[in-house]
């Protein structure tokens, strides 16, 4: 766990936490993680492209698996 200590105790202007509560975040659809598991993909790239398509409309999750199942 990490703390953030500042002098007053005003973490909300650090750069990072502005960054992260900017970032507009999705959740993953029952679909969308069926069609991942489908892939057969490693722990590692299954978690990175968890990773952005998280912050994809679900439409666009769509898209993207469709593009990485034709390149397979």
């Amino acid at each position: 766990m990490v703390f953030i200590k500042e002098g007053n105790g005003n973490f909300e202007k650090l750069e990072i936490v502005k960054k992260y509560f900017g970032r507009i975040f999705n959740v993953l659809s029952e679909e969308v993680r069926k069609k991942l598991l489908k892939l057969q993909l490693s722990e590692t790239e299954l978690k990175e492209i968890k990773k952005e398509l998280a912050f994809l409309p679900e439409e666009k999750q769509k898209e993207f698996l469709r593009e990485l199942t034709r390149k397979k």
